[in-house]
C-alpha cells in the first residue's frame, strides 16, 4: 500500500436504486472496473430516510455478490433536507479555537437540537471577502447518518468516508473539466430529488436541494395511462431509450420537463440573488432523469444558458473488454455520483 490503494469503491444509496461503481488506477487517471444498479421496492426510502432497512441491505448483498467486488471498504453519500451545507464567514480565530467558533456560529443555521446533528468543515479561504476566514459547513442528523451506516455494515460494507451526493458530482466534474473557472451549475436530477449547485474554481459557493425528480413524471403516465407504477416506469425508460413512446407519453415528458426547467431556473434566480459574484456560464446535468427526451433542449429555452450532459467516462477510463460505448452512454446518467464517490476514495 506504500503507493495508494489501487482500487475505491463509491456506492450511492437513492431513493429508487442502489448504485455501485468501482475504480482502479490507471496511470494519473481512473478506469471503471465494476459498476451496478439495484431498484429498490417502492417506500423503502422517504424522503432519503431509510423506511426498509433490510430491502436496503439486501440490494446491496445482491448487487456487490454480482458484481464479484471483493473491496469492503466504501466511500458512501447523504443528501436531502437532514444535510445542511452552508458557507460561514468569521472573523479571523486562531486554529485552536476554529472548531468551537464554527460550533457557535453553526447553532444559528442548524434547525436541529445541535447535539442530534455530526458536522465537519472546510476552510476554504483563509482571507475572504473583508479579511474573513471562508468555511465550508456540513451537517447531518446523527440518527441518518447512523441508519446509513448500519446498513451498508450489515451488507458486510465498511463506510469508512460518508460524503454528500452534491460533493461527489463536484468530484466527477473536476476530473472532467479541470480548472474550470467560470461558474457552473451542476445539476442531479434523481428519482426523488434534484440537487443543484453552483461551483467555481472547483469549489462549491451555493448549493440547493428540492424535491422534484423523475418519479413524479412515472407518477403521471401511471395515472393517464392507467397503468401499474412498474409498467409506468419501464414504458418511460425503455420506450425513451428505443424512440417509441405514445404521444401521450411525449406531452407527459414535455410537461414534466418544463416542470424541471422551472426549479433549475429558480434555483439559479436564488443564487443570482444572494450572490454578487459570477455569472453562471452554463448548466451541466447529470442523474437518471437529466436523459429524458427533449428536457435539454427545455432548460436551454427556459434559463437562456448552454445545457451539457455530464459524462463521467469523459475521462474515466473503462475496458473495452467489460464496458461497450454504448453501454457507458446507457449508464453515463446514473453514474455520476458513485463514480465522483469512489473518486473521493482515493483522496488523502
Amino acid at each position: 500500500m506504500i503507493f495508494g490503494p489501487s482500487a475505491q469503491i463509491g456506492i450511492s444509496i437513492g431513493t429508487s436504486s442502489v448504485k455501485v461503481a468501482e475504480l482502479k488506477k490507471s496511470g494519473k487517471g481512473y478506469s471503471l472496473a465494476h459498476f451496478g444498479v439495484a431498484q429498490l421496492p417502492d417506500g423503502a426510502i422517504v424522503n432519503r430516510e431509510i423506511m426498509n432497512h433490510m430491502a436496503v441491505v439486501d440490494a446491496l448483498k445482491e448487487l456487490v455478490s454480482k458484481l464479484k467486488i471483493k473491496g469492503k471498504s466504501v466511500t458512501a453519500s447523504l443528501s436531502g433536507a437532514a444535510v445542511i451545507i452552508k458557507k460561514l464567514f468569521l472573523e479571523q480565530t486562531p486554529a485552536n479555537e476554529l472548531e468551537d467558533a464554527i460550533l457557535w456560529e453553526a447553532e444559528q443555521y442548524i434547525p436541529f437540537d445541535i447535539n442530534e446533528v455530526v458536522f465537519d468543515y472546510q476552510l476554504i479561504n483563509k482571507n475572504g471577502p473583508e479579511g474573513k476566514m471562508e468555511i465550508m459547513l456540513v451537517a447531518v442528523k446523527r440518527a441518518i447518518i447512523d441508519s446509513y451506516t448500519a446498513v451498508l455494515k450489515d451488507a458486510g460494507l465498511n463506510a469508512k468516508i460518508m460524503d454528500c451526493d452534491l460533493f461527489a458530482l463536484q468530484n466527477i466534474f473536476d476530473v472532467n473539466q479541470p480548472a474550470e473557472q467560470a461558474a457552473v451549475a451542476l445539476v442531479d436530477i434523481g428519482a426523488a430529488s434534484t440537487k443543484f449547485e453552483i461551483s467555481i474554481g472547483g469549489v462549491p459557493v451555493y448549493t440547493r436541494d428540492s424535491a422534484l425528480g423523475g418519479k413524479d413524471l412515472t407518477t403521471e403516465i401511471q395515472r393517464h395511462l392507467n397503468l401499474s407504477y412498474q409498467e409506468a416506469e419501464i414504458l418511460k425508460i425503455d420506450g425513451a431509450a428505443q424512440g417509441q413512446l405514445p404521444q401521450e407519453v411525449l406531452d407527459l415528458m414535455h410537461v414534466s420537463a418544463e416542470g424541471v426547467a422551472a426549479e433549475i431556473k429558480r434555483s439559479v434566480d436564488f443564487y443570482v440573488a444572494s450572490n454578487a459574484g459570477n455569472a453562471v456560464s452554463y448548466i451541466m446535468m447529470a442523474g437518471g432523469a437529466s436523459r429524458l427526451p427533449g428536457l435539454s433542449k427545455v432548460v436551454e429555452d427556459t434559463i437562456g444558458l448552454p445545457v451539457q450532459l455530464l459524462n463521467p467516462f469523459t475521462q474515466v477510463g473503462a475496458d473495452a473488454k467489460l464496458f461497450t460505448q454504448d453501454y457507458l452512454g446507457v449508464i453515463s446518467g446514473l453514474a455520476a455520483i458513485p463514480v465522483g464517490l469512489a473518486i473521493r476514495g482515493f483522496a488523502k
